[in-house]
């Protein structure tokens, strides 16, 4: 297995580790959950860039594809809290995850894109 299948592999098991963690925080209750930020938005933003960024990966969730999918997830996510004790959705929250998830995406592309280069220089 070359080295650039063994890097899109660990990838994308930290893109799906990331979005189950996502998905696991986004529904405990308010006060099971861990608070690494005072602010809840950059908690949201960092969380979401580094989903992108992994997920980005992934078949099938590549560019936009994975911004709309976090995007859209992160709005349902947030509705949800609506029925979950001690959480809040905000349309705050929503839209630092977007800007995240987009972050995340932008510095995907210009990752792989170095990568590959640096790979083909390097297998000259």
């Amino acid at each position: 297995m070359d080295s650039e299948r063994i890097g899109r592999r660990l990838f994308q098991v930290a893109g799906i580790i990331c979005l189950a963690a996502i998905a696991v925080l986004s529904v405990l209750p308010g006060t099971d959950r861990p608070h690494v930020f005072a602010s809840g938005n950059v908690e949201h933003l960092l969380a979401y860039a580094g989903a992108a960024f992994f997920a980005s990966s992934l078949p099938g969730l590549r560019g936009w594809r994975v911004v709309l999918l976090l995007s859209v997830a992160s709005l349902a996510f947030e509705g949800l809290q609506i029925l979950i004790p001690g959480r809040s959705p905000g349309l705050d929250n929503w839209l630092a995850s977007t800007l995240g998830a987009l972050i995340g995406m932008v510095f995907a592309r210009a990752f792989f894109t170095l990568a590959r280069t640096t790979l083909s220089i390097a297998s000259r």
